[in-house]
């Protein structure tokens, strides 16, 4: 085993905890079986709206257009999360000094890295073309060559969205090292880029074509979302150069990335890394709070100054704001004409409440905050502050980052709707119950499952067990009441409230038993 293949193995190992999960005490026994759980849902879901959408193109006898179609979601999809990912992966990695005392070269530890992002891009990769090409295969009926072809591609294809991800990291990087806020100009980038993608996205699947088939429109808007997919229209044997050529691009690439990234990556690493000290001189102004206010300050200030927390946690926040703020903007007509449908007022306004709670739910710092605390737990432990205001100060903290968005989705949703009063109501409601919820049931289970044993703030916050288990608990809360509405016939008001009112009855028994909890 050479050496960039054991530091990649032992990347894995500490990312994924699978040493506590599998050889620890008794405590973190079931931890392996909640993890599954966790993943195991979430690639369900995945798969389960790639083969609905695959289905889809196939029933409107556009099977042919499945391999170019999953390849530039797919791209799009890995282009996104690399973006969250890679200054924590990437960069930022604050084990590189020691990794660099070891007898190991530098470009063995960038390669490892390298690798390990390319591994997590890969299975993100797998989990969209798989199901969607035995789908294609079904349907379409294409010869084995094509489909193995299709295949051996999803090998490439994380290099390219990897390597434009990895560079708008890098240049989020170094733009905001010469702030002295850095942490606030890196996510007002990180946000400004994520936007950008999302409205490339949005732009691209818009089609300019005036007429044609809707073979043609479609395969227009793929490419546009991503131009290399039109290398995997499957017609002749002769299409199996453009998959070949597809695979050279994309090493290519890569590999001239990589090899510039070697040459600077300790300065670029230590751009992420490095603190700006206070001005000397100024005379700080002491203020006398309350236990509670002081302890939520805290949190309010540590939340802020985390890059990484704010830049995953609050994105469903700043998702549904920008939403908001499209909406007072955009006109009825040009509302229709991106959304397809003639249809777009009445399904937003009907599922606005969800909307807003969907958004709220996949916002949830308090599924870490605890975790957050790392080492530095003895000092909490240490001054005279009760179980229950720690548990408080993180479920204000949501809270908090919650009632942004909250309150400008609310009253731009109803302006621009004419709801009734039972709707306003619902609209007030409903996502407030979902807020209370998702910090609640997300602190108590970080109470249940903490991490203060990290060295790198992207494994509590994307990786650790609590998010994850938040996250689709999160998911299923929002899918029960489309689903009872969908498939059942109930109506949706009363769906609802049925779920506001569990919802809330929850919160009250979690808070409880998370107050309960030892954890200072």
């Amino acid at each position: 085993m050479n050496k960039t293949t054991l530091l990649l193995k032992t990347q894995i190992y500490n990312y994924f905890s699978l040493n506590e999960l599998f050889h620890s005490e008794k405590k973190r026994s079931n931890f392996a079986f909640i993890t599954a759980v966790g993943i195991f849902t979430l690639l369900a879901l995945l798969s389960g709206y790639n083969i609905m959408t695959a289905l889809a193109l196939a029933k409107m006898g556009q099977a042919q257009l499945i391999p170019a179609y999953m390849v530039s979601v797919s791209n799009f999809i890995i282009l996104v999360f690399t973006v969250l990912r890679s200054n924590g992966i990437l960069f930022g990695c604050r084990d590189y000094e020691m990794l660099s005392s070891l007898p190991v070269q530098a470009k063995e530890i960038i390669s490892s890295k390298f690798g390990f992002l390319y591994l997590l891009n890969f299975l993100l990769g797998i989990i969209f073309m798989l199901p969607a090409g035995i789908i294609w295969q079904i349907y379409a009926s294409v010869h084995l060559l094509f489909f193995f072809m299709y295949l051996a591609s999803a090998v490439f294809v994380p290099f390219v969205p990897m390597c434009i991800a990895s560079l708008l990291g890098v240049l989020v990087t170094v733009v905001s090292s010469k702030f002295r806020r850095k942490n606030i100009v890196s996510l007002v980038f990180s946000f400004a880029v994520l936007g950008g993608l999302l409205g490339i996205g949005i732009y691209s699947m818009q089609t300019g074509a005036s007429g044609g088939s809707l073979g043609v429109i479609l395969m227009e808007q793929v490419s546009r979302l991503y131009p290399l997919s039109a290398w995997f229209r499957y017609t002749n044997y002769f299409s199996l150069a453009g998959n070949v050529g597809f695979w050279s691009l994309s090493a290519l690439v890569f590999c001239i990335f990589v090899k510039i990234v070697e040459c600077r990556y300790a300065r670029l690493n230590s751009y992420v890394l490095q603190y700006h000290a206070a001005s000397p001189g100024r005379k700080a102004n002491l203020k006398k709070h309350s236990v509670f206010t002081a302890v939520y300050l805290k949190e309010m200030g540590r939340y802020f100054s985390s890059y990484l927390w704010v830049l995953n946690t609050g994105l469903g926040v700043v998702l549904l704001c920008v939403t908001s703020l499209a909406l007072c903007v955009v006109s009825p007509e040009i509302l229709r004409t991106y959304a397809g449908s003639e249809d777009v007022d009445l399904f937003l306004g009907q599922y606005a409440p969800l909307i807003i709670a969907a958004m709220l739910s996949i916002s949830c710092p308090a599924a870490s905050a605890i975790s957050l605390e790392g080492r530095n737990l003895w000092v909490l432990q240490s001054i005279p502050l009760s179980n229950k205001i720690f548990i408080k100060s993180k479920i204000a903290l949501t809270l908090t980052v919650h009632a942004i968005g909250y309150m400008l989705s609310v009253a731009v949703f109803l302006i621009r709707f004419q709801f009734n009063a039972i709707w306003s109501f619902t609209l007030l409601a409903v996502p407030a119950c979902y807020s209370v919820f998702t910090a609640v049931q997300g602190t108590y289970i970080n109470c249940c499952f903490p991490r203060f044993d990290w060295d790198n703030e992207m494994v509590v916050v994307k990786q650790s067990i609590s998010v994850i288990l938040s996250g689709v608990i999160g998911m299923i809360c929002i899918a029960v009441p489309v689903l009872l509405h969908w498939f059942l016939g109930v109506p949706l008001v009363k769906v609802l409230w049925g779920m506001a009112a569990i919802l809330i009855v929850l919160s009250v028994i979690l808070y409880f038993k998370a107050c309960g909890k030892k954890i200072i």
